[in-house]
């Protein structure tokens, strides 16, 4: 495997974990369970912080489960553009150099 193959791979490989990271809130992030170290919080329970300076509820949990869900699927999306984005650049790259010679 030579290191343009190498290389196209790494660009596609980049492009799938950004659709998985996409699909992941819909899919298995669907439905998060609040955690406190660990362990499954349910309603109304609360969870301190190791330290004891701030406690958050089970519902401001879910909430800011719920709100990392669009930050996500950008990330996502930024990270298969730019992978898709570089594999058709390498494509191209390589068009030009087989027609220039």
């Amino acid at each position: 495997m030579n290191a343009v193959t190498r290389r196209r791979i790494a660009h596609l490989l980049l492009a799938l974990v950004g659709v998985l990271i996409v699909a992941y809130p819909f899919t298995l992030g669907a439905n998060p369970t609040p955690t406190c170290r660990g362990v499954q919080l349910q309603p109304g329970q609360t969870c301190s912080k190791a330290d004891g300076s701030a406690e958050q509820t089970y519902e401001e949990r879910l909430a800011t489960a719920k709100n990392a869900t669009p930050v996500i699927v950008g990330v996502g999306l930024l990270m298969a553009g730019f992978g898709t984005a570089l594999f058709i650049g390498d494509v191209r790259r390589g068009r030009e150099q087989i027609s220039a010679r």
